[in-house]
């Protein structure tokens, strides 16, 4: 962002608008001077005219304040995010969690749910993960977060008080491995809030697994000691080491969405999944398989052996408030599955 004055000792801010012009700026202008506004309005519309993103324009005479609310204005308008943004985002709890179910695909029940973060900014409405979650990590603010997390599925599983006895899942960053004790976060939060620790299934990406697998590893295993399920998360979107894959903890590979959404139909898909479940079953592990959005793939994954799948076919991801309700109507529908 540029903040440009009309009165300049060397270049005034028409002739410097037009340079900026000329060298392909991208970048916001916003007029300040102690002009009168009629003036600043002017430059705008020129600054518009030479194909600049003009922001707007500023009085020196106005207070700070306002200045504040413009480059507010701006931030929201450009789709900015400052890593006090997350910072406050934390403070005013403005970050929710919402359920997404995993079904037992042999049996058709309702094996637990995967906890996925929400962030509703007051402003810009709803944010994804793909956009907060990389800040948080390049800003060392991911501990706060998971543990902000974690607490709230928790709290959850608490407050549903035994209707919803299955695992719940919460992904896990790699970025807090290496600050933090994990393994003492999810211990004292479980015995905290009376949540059995084997009913939380802690998810880390394969990527992330791989890259940092000797030290990652030792939380995970000290994890996988205390009763917690480990997941390895997005298998078949990294490139694994089979030597350290088998090294890991982990009791369940969860294949990502972006091969199980046309296994049924695409042969070369087809057969990445078929030998995705036959190496995890070979290691005595689970496979969930995410993204299943139809009634052929659901089905084509369990002829597959299958052992859990999650997607919209199943369920959507859902406020806490509706699970229980949700579960109840699922009495029926799941001895059909």
């Amino acid at each position: 962002m540029i903040a440009l004055d009309l009165s300049m000792p060397e270049m005034d801010g028409y002739q410097a608008m037009t340079w900026l012009a000329k060298q392909g700026c991208k970048a916001h202008i916003l007029i300040v001077s102690a002009h009168e506004l009629a003036r600043l309005e002017e430059a705008e519309a020129a600054g518009g005219s030479l194909g600049l993103n003009m922001a707007g324009v500023f009085q020196k005479s106005q207070s700070l304040e306002k200045l504040r609310d413009v480059f507010r204005e701006i931030y929201d308008t450009a789709g900015v995010l400052s890593i006090q943004d997350i910072s406050n985002a934390l403070s005013n709890r403005e970050f929710r969690l919402v359920y997404q179910p995993q079904v037992d695909l042999k049996s058709g029940s309702i094996t637990g749910f995967e906890a996925l973060a929400r962030w509703d900014h007051p402003r810009r409405g709803s944010i994804p993960p793909s956009i907060f979650i990389p800040m948080m990590e390049a800003n060392e603010i991911m501990s706060e977060f998971t543990c902000r997390i974690l607490e709230m599925a928790l709290s959850d599983m608490r407050e549903w008080n035994g209707a919803m006895d299955g695992k719940v899942a919460v992904n896990v960053s790699a970025a807090i491995y290496g600050t933090t004790g994990i393994d003492e976060m999810v211990r004292a939060q479980c015995i905290e809030k009376d949540i059995d620790i084997r009913r939380i299934t802690i998810e880390i990406t394969e990527t992330a697994a791989m890259t940092e697998a000797g030290q990652v590893g030792d939380y995970l295993k000290r994890l996988n000691e205390l009763g917690a399920q480990i997941s390895i998360d997005d298998f078949g979107t990294g490139y694994s080491s089979l030597v350290k894959l088998h090294q890991l903890p982990f009791s369940e590979l969860k294949i990502d969405g972006s091969l199980i959404l046309d296994c049924a139909s695409d042969p070369r898909n087809s057969i990445l999944v078929r030998a995705m479940i036959d190496l995890a079953h070979n290691l005595n592990k689970k496979v969930v398989a995410e993204g299943v959005e139809t009634l052929a793939t659901f089905e084509w994954l369990r002829e597959c052996g299958c052992d859990v799948a999650q997607g919209y076919f199943i369920g959507r991801p859902m406020p806490p408030s509706d699970v229980i309700p949700w579960l109840r109507q699922q009495e029926t529908r799941t001895g059909s599955l």
